[in-house]
């Protein structure tokens, strides 16, 4: 048969991903950075928008910050969580009010037993000379009943139906906007901007992964969009706080978990590490901990980024034969010593220069 009228594919050019983060603590800080560290085997090396919510919106800024993944991995495993914040109230007030959690993101008190001024000047510390704000970096908090995103392009309100203005032509303090969508209600002090008072940004509409935000701001398709959600907490732990809760103040005090508005069913390359060494709001953590929920968004990540055709080739046969490595290593060190687990990684990743 004649090829003559049979033309070559047409060239296209490199697509531009979008990533989002979820909130969910240190969870979220270390799954994002295994989600990090498998884009970047799967040969990412920049986004045009990325970003996050609460804990989704760390290892995000110091990615858009200039930092390759390895070395956003390397901040976050170094990071001591509990140096970011500082302690305002005894242990036994700071135990009753992560008790209160829930019950707190409705009543929103602002002042907690934490505050934040130290991760806002961690995060800003990042920032080139002269720069206000990192190229492609969004986050979010929730101001009452809106949506107030933070972005190099200005400040916008997008109100519960969907009406969006401009705060402000201005990017807006980095610290400002990171403490503000971390701001857990009672747990983590609100933080104010332009009269406006700022919380977690999970108490909004679009729950713990607000993936409309690079569709709406940077005009990103579901199919380039990449989402890590490391879901709510379900450990037995907080199972039985929040039952306890609910016992002692009624159904009224425990406001119901609502799933993400997008999903994977929506086009999106949806990754859900799962991740069962660290809670949330858990600051003091091994490197063992850490590793283990850092590889949990690595593990996650390669079968999704190969369903989407991101993760192809020999860069997907690397990436399998690492997961396989580790959850041999997993197994190995059931048993074994602290820092067995650390050891095995970090020896795994390095000779496959991933560290």
């Amino acid at each position: 048969m004649s090829n003559k009228n049979v033309s070559a594919a047409p060239t296209t050019p490199e697509r531009e991903f979008h990533l989002v983060c979820s909130s969910g603590g240190s969870r979220a800080i270390l799954g994002s950075a295994g989600v990090l560290l498998a884009c970047n085997q799967a040969g990412i090396s920049k986004f045009k928008s990325i970003g996050g919510i609460s804990g989704g919106s760390i290892p995000t800024v110091l990615y858009s910050s200039g930092m390759d993944a390895k070395t956003c991995l390397s901040t976050a495993l170094d990071m001591d969580f509990s140096s970011l914040l500082t302690r305002r109230a005894s242990f036994f007030r700071i135990l009753v009010a992560y008790f209160m959690q829930r019950r707190n993101e409705k009543v929103r008190p602002v002042n907690g037993v934490l505050t934040s001024e130290k991760l806002g000047d961690f995060v800003e510390s990042f920032l080139k000379d002269g720069e206000l704000w990192p190229k492609g970096y969004w986050t979010m908090a929730i101001a009452e009943d809106a949506q107030i995103v933070f972005s190099e392009n200005g400040v916008f309100e997008i109100r519960p139906d969907g009406h969006l203005r401009f705060i402000s032509c201005d990017p807006g303090p980095l610290g400002t906007a990171v403490r503000g969508s971390c701001a857990v209600p009672g747990i983590i002090s609100a933080v104010e901007y332009k009269n406006k008072i700022l919380f977690d940004g999970a108490l909004g509409p679009e729950s713990r992964v607000p993936a409309g935000v690079p569709m709406r701001l940077y005009g990103a398709q579901p199919r380039d969009i990449i989402a890590c959600d490391v879901g709510d907490e379900n450990s037995k732990q907080a199972q039985r706080v929040t039952k306890l809760w609910k016992m002692v103040c009624g159904d009224d005090c425990v406001p119901a978990v609502e799933d993400p508005i997008y999903n994977k069913s929506h086009g999106l390359t949806w990754i859900e590490p799962k991740i069962t060494s660290v809670r949330s709001l858990q600051f003091n953590l091994t490197r063992d901990q850490k590793w283990e929920a850092v590889m949990a968004g690595f593990v996650a990540s390669v079968p999704e980024l190969a369903l989407s055709s991101i993760l192809t080739g020999d860069r997907l046969v690397g990436a399998q034969a690492l997961v396989k490595e580790y959850e041999a290593a997993l197994r190995q060190t059931e048993t074994g010593k602290v820092g067995d687990l650390t050891k095995l990684v970090e020896s795994m990743l390095s000779k496959n220069g991933l560290l």
